[in-house]
């Protein structure tokens, strides 16, 4: 069995933070928030 990590990027146009408020990229001077998602890939074999 072989683990691999993989980080897939995540793009989205606004944030909503803990208390509730939504911070847009536009607001930034951009389009969309890019953030590294973590996974683990697993792969079933012997």
């Amino acid at each position: 069995m072989t683990n691999e990590k993989q980080e897939e990027l995540v793009f989205t146009p606004y944030i909503t933070l803990k208390n509730g408020h939504r911070i847009y990229a536009r607001q930034y001077g951009k389009k969309v928030f890019c953030f590294p998602k973590k996974r683990e890939k697993t792969d079933g074999s012997n």
